[in-house]
Parts: C-alpha cells; sequence; structure tokens
C-alpha cells in the first residue's frame, strides 16, 4: 500500500547515516551516505551540498521528505572539484542489507581529494609519543592517584626517605621508561661498547653490570620515584596504600609462577601486579584516575582503548608488528590486524561528536583457541606479537571494536572474513 505523504515522518523509515575517512596517503576523503533502501523506490535521490569552506557535507531529501537533512564535519578540507564529484548522486549507488535490523540500506559512496595547502592535516609521521597518555611530563610532584571505580586513593603524597608518616616536601617524582627492549637494544648496537676485561672475553661481560647498557642491568622501584611506561605506573611497595595482594592460579603455570594482583581494598578491583624483577607494583593506567595538580579539584580518566591502542603503536614502533593476538589467559581471545595505526573519521552517529576523531582502523576476528593461534608448531607464516590484558580492559576493548564495526555503514563493516572496526587514539 502506498505510503500516505501527509505522514512520511511516521510511516517511512527516513533516517539518513554519514561517514567520512580521511586516506592521507593518497590524500583522498570517502564520504559514504546511507538511506534506507525504500526511499529508492520511490525514487528519492538525496540532495548533496558542500560548505562554502569545504569543510563539511549537508544532504537532505526532497518533498515529501523534505523535512530529513544532516551535516557531517570533514576531517579535512576538500578541493573546489569535489562539488561536481558530489553533483553525480548516483556514483556508487549500492543496497546492502542491515546487519543489524534486517532491514536493507541504500548507500552512495564519493571519493574527494584533499585541498592541497590544507594545514589541517595531521603530520606524515603520526607515531611518536603523542599518543601516550600520562607521561612523566605530563605529572607533577603533587600528583594523586586512586582508583578509577570507587575513588580510593592509591597514591597519595610520597614518605620521608625514613619510612616516616610525614610527607616529603619534595614531591613525587616522575620518570618516562625507554623502550621495553632498550637493554637487548644497547648490548647489541652500542657503538662504543667497551671490550672485555682480560680473562672474561669468552665469558659474560661484566661490564653489562656495571656500564649499564647491558640486558643485566634491570629497572627497580624507588620510593618517592614513579617509573612511567605505555600502559602503567611502576612504584615502590612502601609508596602505596589501599591495596591488598591476591593471588591469581594460572593452569598452565606452576605454583613459583603464579601472578600476584594488586585489588583495590575497597571495591576490590584490580589496580595492578606485583612486579619481582622490577622489586615494586605496575599499577594500571585503565584502572586508575589522577588528580594532576595540587590546586586543582579535577580528577581526569582516559578511555580504556586510548591506552590499549598505545601498547599497540609502541609495539608496531618497537616490533615492527601489525597483527595481534589479545586475551586475557584464557582459551578465547581476538586476532587483531592493525591495518591503518593513524587515520581519521567522522561519522553522524548520535554516539560521536562533529568534530572528526583520530583513531587505528583495525581488522578482528574472534579466536576460540588462542594457544593453537601462538603455538609456532602450527606453521604459520604471520607474524604476531601477544598482548595479555586485565579481563575487564580485554572485555572493555572487544566491545568498542563491535560497537565502532555497528557504527561504519553496512558495505564497510567487513573485509573478507574480518571485522572492521576502530580504536580511538589519544590525542594532545
Amino acid at each position: 500500500m502506498p505510503t500516505s505523504p501527509e505522514k512520511p515522518e511516521t510511516d517511512v523509515d527516513t533516517s539518513l547515516y554519514l561517514h567520512a575517512e580521511l586516506l592521507p596517503n593518497i590524500r583522498h576523503i570517502t564520504l559514504y551516505i546511507s538511506l534506507p533502501a525504500n526511499l529508492g523506490s520511490q525514487n528519492i535521490q538525496p540532495l548533496i551540498t558542500l560548505s562554502e569552506s569545504r569543510q563539511s557535507v549537508s544532504v537532505s531529501l526532497p518533498a515529501p521528505f523534505d523535512h530529513v537533512a544532516d551535516t557531517i564535519k570533514l576531517p579535512a578540507r576538500v578541493n573546489e572539484a569535489s562539488r561536481r564529484v558530489l553533483a553525480t548522486n548516483r556514483q556508487g549507488a549500492a543496497t546492502t542489507a542491515d546487519n543489524d535490523s534486517g532491514t536493507r540500506r541504500r548507500e552512495f559512496s564519493f571519493r574527494m581529494q584533499i585541498d592541497e595547502p590544507d594545514d589541517s592535516l595531521p603530520s606524515k609521521d603520526p607515531l611518536i609519543d603523542d599518543f601516550v597518555p600520562w607521561t612523566a611530563a605530563d605529572m607533577s610532584p603533587s600528583t594523586r592517584l586512586r582508583c578509577r571505580g570507587c575513588e580510593n586513593v592509591i597514591l597519595d603524597a610520597p614518605r620521608c626517605a625514613d619510612g616516616s608518616e610525614n610527607t616529603s616536601p619534595a614531591g613525587w617524582t616522575w620518570k618516562d621508561l625507554p623502550s621495553g627492549n632498550w637493554a637487548e637494544m644497547m648490548d647489541f648496537w652500542h657503538c662504543h661498547k667497551p671490550d672485555p676485561p682480560e680473562g672474561h672475553r669468552h665469558g659474560e661481560d661484566p661490564n653489562a653490570q656495571t656500564k649499564g647498557y647491558g640486558a643485566a642491568n634491570q629497572v627497580v622501584a624507588t620510593a618517592g620515584t614513579v617509573l612511567v611506561d605505555v600502559a602503567t605506573f611502576l612504584v615502590s611497595e612502601a609508596d602505596c596504600r589501599g591495596l591488598k595482594k591476591v593471588q591469581q592460579p594460572s593452569p598452565e603455570e606452576s605454583a613459583q609462577k603464579e601472578e600476584i594482583s594488586l585489588n583495590c581494598a575497597n571495591c576490590n578491583a584490580m589496580i595492578g601486579i606485583e612486579d619481582a624483577v622490577a622489586q615494586g607494583w605496575r599499577l594500571f593506567k585503565t584502572s586508575l584516575s589522577a588528580n594532576i595538580s595540587q590546586d586543582s579539584s579535577t580528577w581526569e580518566t582516559h578511555p580504556i582503548e586510548t591506552i590499549v591502542a598505545a601498547q599497540l603503536l609502541e609495539l608496531i614502533e618497537r616490533e615492527s608488528a601489525r597483527r595481534f593476538v589479545i586475551h586475557c589467559g584464557r582459551p578465547n581471545g581476538l586476532l587483531l590486524w592493525v591495518f591503518n595505526p593513524d587515520f581519521r573519521y567522522s561519522s553522524s552517529s548520535a554516539e560521536h561528536t562533529i568534530s572528526s576523531q583520530r583513531a587505528m582502523k583495525v581488522l578482528f576476528q574472534e579466536v576460540g583457541d588462542v594457544d593453537s593461534i601462538l603455538n609456532p608448531a602450527r606453521g604459520s607464516s604471520l607474524s604476531l606479537e601477544e598482548v595479555r590484558l586485565p579481563e575487564y580492559v580485554y572485555e572493555a576493548v572487544k566491545r568498542d571494536l563491535k560497537a565502532r564495526n555497528k557504527m561504519l555503514p553496512a558495505s564497510a563493516r567487513a573485509f573478507r572474513e574480518w571485522k572492521v572496526g576502530a580504536l580511538h587514539q589519544f590525542e594532545r
């Protein structure tokens, strides 16, 4: 039965959805416009308009659906020729199945070239330390840390050197840890590594202990000093409060290797783990909120996905790996392929702001047996890095990837056997 034009908003689905992705390597923006397939059967064509600044696109429908319109801000300014591209509104038209509701949607895709002198483009070398939240430079001597969930203070004020309850007037000292494999790199590549003394040429090099460049030289926790890496804070046990030790038995490990987790004494949330090698406690950034300045009452947190994204970016830089097996110690996990470590996108969905978002594009699939993928006997030619996360972090990453997959246009949600998702990056 034909739809009555007097009540188009109640009888016909007229929802619009806009999505734009910046492809910096080829200097193009891909724009997707999705609308219900039933409008196509009525020969309804969207009216697409590029703004005067060439930094946003508006889409509206003709009568009797002229009450429907949406606007999206593009990740970068496009050139003037993009107006002609958008005028050919039949380009890339496709009808695809909506995986969520079972309805069908009609999609248009356009590729527009970026304006050459656009200064809003991100750096061509994005993989620098600005993707790491809470570095030592961000902190202050008076910074405090507390449980993200129940606000139980974990790191308040440093004690004096004698261990008394009196606080040290100097405050905390924050230091960034080097790359995870810094010791091995120095051991193999140090261009001025001194020759071992006579009698040690065929044994262990004592310079590795005394000169500070060998793999045997370990970083250890020191009272009053917080050592910072991509995902954790390494602190002395004496500096922390409000935590309790809980043994986490693992079926595949011996009792001597049982992991000791550090849980909040108030809400029992997992805050960190004991690091016996570093003789200290590692506190997870994902479990904490921070009060940076003593003069401020503001406590800040970072989304879990931005901290995990920083871990992946650091591994990409350090190990040149793009494929990861992420799990939380259970048989099942996620196989991730970082397809694009740094891209920007805009979306008109209600969960996102009108501004472009910085993220990494990730292809992912769920796996039921993590060990079989990591086992070299399988003979896989893929270079895989293992990333073990706390259970609540793993579940949050899995949830975010699935939500971003649903955010994408239906035709862009899958690539062969992979699902397509995104993880937001931290940006200063």
